[in-house]
């Protein structure tokens, strides 16, 4: 089994989500249900790290960058078979410009 490992940027992602859905949106309970489900969704690609393609993007395939998802936020991650570790690098809305934020 595959260790999965966030990264410190995706932890802020993370962090960023919870706080936005507590505070601007007024609810807790969802805050906690979507961050624990973001998790939870990473957490399967213990089983299973290559099980979803390459991003659609000719930059980031090469960079063997692959996505997963949970409800509205995508998971990004890259898989290092050498070490079967698998590395979420971004957890980002599906409508915020993905591709420009992971190649900056």
């Amino acid at each position: 089994m595959a260790r999965v490992f966030f990264t410190e940027p995706s932890e802020y992602d993370l962090i960023s989500i919870e706080h936005y859905i507590f505070v601007n949106l007024s609810n807790p309970q969802a805050a906690i249900n979507i961050t624990d489900g973001i998790k939870n969704s990473a957490r399967k690609l213990e089983k299973f790290p290559e099980a979803n393609p390459f991003v659609n993007d000719d930059i980031l395939r090469n960079l063997k960058i692959r996505m997963t998802s949970f409800g509205n936020y995508n998971i990004f991650y890259y898989y290092e078979k050498a070490s079967d570790t698998v590395f979420i690098i971004r957890v980002l809305y599906n409508k915020q410009d993905w591709r420009a934020i992971l190649k900056d």
